[in-house]
């Protein structure tokens, strides 16, 4: 078990699906094939972070904003509160 702390929240992204290996090195960005923004699954967040954001729910967040944290042969994807659009799914 993660838990964030300093108003990151943890997320889960949605798999990508396989991508087939190019014969030529590019540097990242190079191609912007990818959205800006991502849908991503709340898994836990930090004490600090302000609600409505809670787990389990669906947020739009700026996909070059997610930080990828590797450790102990794990890998967990984090993103500050600031880089939150918005909820999906959510009713007034």
């Amino acid at each position: 078990m993660f838990q964030p702390c300093n108003k990151y929240i943890l997320i889960e992204r949605e798999s990508k699906g396989s991508e087939s290996e190019s014969l030529i090195a590019l540097p990242e960005g190079v191609f912007k094939n990818e959205s800006e923004y991502e849908r991503v699954r709340v898994l836990s967040v930090a004490n600090e972070v302000k609600p409505p954001i809670s787990q389990d729910q669906d947020i739009v967040v700026m996909s070059r904003m997610i930080e990828e944290v590797e450790f102990d042969n794990k890998t967990v994807y984090l993103i500050l509160e600031n880089y939150v659009l918005g909820i999906v799914g959510v009713d007034k």
